[in-house]
């Protein structure tokens, strides 16, 4: 009798600390996303990450183009981002934008799903004068080099909500800028 009760109460205790560790991450939905929106907004204000010794310096202008100063150390990281806007773009197709540099670099665009999981579309920088990139959601691949923690790639790509949009060169050094981020049906 005194093991049972004894199991029951570390039962108890063991789903108390499950529960409260996942209602910790429960994510809440703000809202649906905007096809009228330039995303680019959602960079402003944000601080930027590094390894610290890469430099990056992004500003968004009032007119809503983000452009972006960037030294990347060989083997470091670094990126401009987006933080927790927690969005449901599950009702688009993708995502479209403009970027002009022409630095040849590659470009990372890395979204954090519904789930905690990191994806990312790699595209070269190769237009001085810009271009416009089109991503469909379907383009966005798994990274395979980096996870937050607890993130599990076994779940299915969710767009309910989009969590965090990061903007990170992989190489070299140069300047970038985008404007017109928006979704597209």
């Amino acid at each position: 009798m005194k093991k049972n009760l004894v199991f029951t109460f570390v039962m108890a205790f063991m789903v108390s600390i499950f529960s409260t560790a996942f209602a910790a991450e429960a994510i809440t939905v703000k809202g649906p996303g905007s096809a009228d929106k330039n995303y680019i907004s959602c960079f402003a204000g944000q601080k930027p990450f590094s390894d610290g010794a890469s430099v990056i310096k992004p500003i968004v202008d009032s007119k809503g183009v983000l452009t972006i100063k960037y030294e990347l150390q060989k083997g470091g990281w670094l990126g401009a981002t987006c933080e927790q806007f927690q969005e449901d773009w599950s009702n688009f197709t993708g995502l479209q934008f403009n970027v002009a540099g022409g630095t040849g670099n590659k470009i990372r665009l890395e979204l954090t799903d519904g789930n905690g999981v990191s994806y990312e579309f790699v595209f070269v920088d190769d237009s001085a004068k810009g271009k416009v990139v089109t991503v469909p959601f379907k383009d966005f691949k798994v990274r395979t080099d980096y996870q937050p923690a607890g993130a599990d790639t076994d779940n299915p790509f969710s767009l309910t909500p989009v969590r965090t949009l990061n903007i990170s060169p992989l190489s070299g050094k140069g300047t970038l800028t985008f404007s017109n981020m928006k979704l597209y049906k």
